[in-house]
């Protein structure tokens, strides 16, 4: 008996030893999730339960807008294991500006409805009578390209005019009267003076439970519309212990995270979601009406620059940053604007070197620092005219950055021609041109040339490889006028106008 027990005890003990040695995780895995603010706590919750040494791994979440997100994995910044944003949008939106290798689909882990968000109910019943063609109700929106509530009711708008006489004229007068001063961030929606306007329903929820605020009613669409879906995507650099870690992550969010606390629902597979062909004819329409763009300005402050212009007692340096400040005016408040200054060596060995970083036309004038910043270049001309070198970096750079939902330039301005005998050469730029080509993301380059030292087929050239448009005038003086045709032209797209 003595020894059967022992027996036992040996093979017991060795069974309990496997297990306990089993189920012992002495290295676990940091899975890191970037996702969007709306949902991050409910995942930072979820996190938090985790018994890292049992579950071999652990999570960190940071709470980060989609835009940022993007924006970091399209410069092939280092990038997190997972990204969770608002809407499966972002992601479209991420592989088209160039982060290839983003999924273009995820798995929703939580809901968040689109609804209209109605100060006085009696404006109308559903959506339709709100938003669609001949509502009443003073509405607002957001920018379709960066708040996915908008964009669901912009493609419920093009929805209602489908069913009108004449659909095309039905939606430009539905999208017309909310496209004249739409909003930056959807949050700036709560406190103007409308109607009605989109918003998801974790939003709303939220705004009617912050003490003071004016209480408005959720109106739910009549028919299904994208809503905010989540999508939990393991990005390809993430590691093969990440990603395990982030797969088992995964499988506990959808087996029942707390999502009422926080405003969400549970996620439904049956949801509506994004048409991406009519998305992007939406968003380009959008485009045609608001007349918002996303420029990079490239301004020649070489050498050059600082002769007079005869008859008019100034440089052709004054007159140039005259005319960008002209130019300006003729943007909608919305537009995102760029500039960079070029000559030789501004910065190390580059040519190029940022004036004044994106942002929209609205903020630029409103802080008076971005005008403040071009007038000083009038008295930093000087140098050579390293014009290749600066047009190809300027293109990748806007290429990187396109934008879908608006007009994407580069708009170069100079007095000369290439004389950077570093650079490289003009047939190697028109290949480097033609090969960052992409029809679907059309990038043209103005090319405005002033003086009698412009290379005209060198600019044309350029221009043409981009489907742009060059404009010259000998006379420095008419840079102005030179500067305003430029920008209506391109600017100008269908349906507020033609093209000549």
């Amino acid at each position: 008996m003595l020894l059967v027990l022992s027996v036992v005890a040996w093979i017991g003990g060795d069974a309990v030893i496997d297990r306990l040695n089993a189920t012992r995780c002495t290295d676990p895995a940091t899975v890191l999730i970037t996702a969007a603010p709306a949902v991050a706590p409910a995942l930072s919750e979820v996190a938090d339960a985790l018994d890292a040494g049992e579950d071999c791994y652990r999570v960190e979440v940071r709470a980060e807008p989609a835009r940022e997100t993007m924006t970091r994995l399209v410069d092939g910044a280092e990038s997190p294991s997972v990204w969770v944003p608002e809407s499966t949008m972002w992601l479209r939106q991420a592989r088209d500006s160039g982060a290839w290798r983003v999924p273009e689909a995820g798995i929703s882990v939580a809901l968040s409805p689109v609804v209209l968000a109605v100060k006085d109910p009696a404006k109308g019943k559903n959506w339709r009578e709100l938003i669609g063609p001949g509502a009443t109700a003073t509405g607002g929106i957001a920018d379709p390209a960066k708040d996915p509530a908008s964009l669901s009711a912009l493609l419920a708008m093009r929805g209602f005019a489908s069913a009108e006489k004449d659909p095309a004229a039905a939606t430009v007068a539905a999208i017309r009267p909310v496209s004249g001063d739409y909003a930056e961030r959807a949050d700036d929606l709560f406190t103007r003076p409308l109607d009605v306007f989109p918003t998801s329903e974790q939003a709303l929820e939220r705004h009617n439970s912050t003490p003071g605020a004016t209480r408005l009613t959720a109106v739910a669409p009549e028919n299904p519309v994208p809503p905010l879906d989540f999508p939990y995507v393991v990005l390809p650099d993430a590691g093969e212990a990440q990603r395990t870690g982030a797969e088992k992550f995964l499988a506990r969010l959808r087996s029942g995270a707390n999502l009422d606390g926080f405003g969400l629902r549970a996620p439904d597979d049956e949801a509506a979601g994004l048409d991406q062909g009519f998305v992007d004819e939406t968003l380009r329409l959008w485009s045609g009406l608001t007349l918002t763009a996303r420029v990079l300005g490239v301004l020649d402050v070489s050498g050059s620059m600082n002769q007079v212009v005869p008859r008019t007692g100034t440089t052709r340096m004054t007159l140039a940053v005259a005319a960008a400040e002209r130019g300006l005016g003729m943007f909608k408040p919305g537009t995102q604007i760029g500039l960079w200054k070029f000559s030789t060596r501004l910065d190390g060995d580059k040519d190029y070197k940022e004036i004044i970083p994106f942002a929209s036309v609205k903020d630029h004038l409103a802080s008076g620092q971005a005008v403040a910043a071009v007038r000083a270049t009038r008295a930093t001309a000087n140098g050579a005219t390293g014009l290749y070198d600066t047009t190809l970096a300027a293109y990748k750079e806007a290429r990187k950055n396109w934008e879908l939902g608006r007009i994407n330039i580069v708009a170069i301005m100079t007095d000369g021609r290439n004389e950077d005998p570093d650079s490289i050469g003009q047939r190697q730029l028109l290949d480097e041109l033609a090969k960052l080509q992409d029809k679907r993301r059309p990038l043209p380059v103005i090319a405005i040339g002033m003086g009698p030292d412009v290379d005209v087929d060198e600019l044309k050239r350029i221009a043409d490889a981009t489907g742009g448009r060059s404009f010259t005038t000998v006379d420095p003086a008419g840079i102005s006028d030179i500067f305003a045709q430029a920008l209506s032209t391109m600017l100008c797209q269908p349906p507020a106008c033609r093209p000549q």
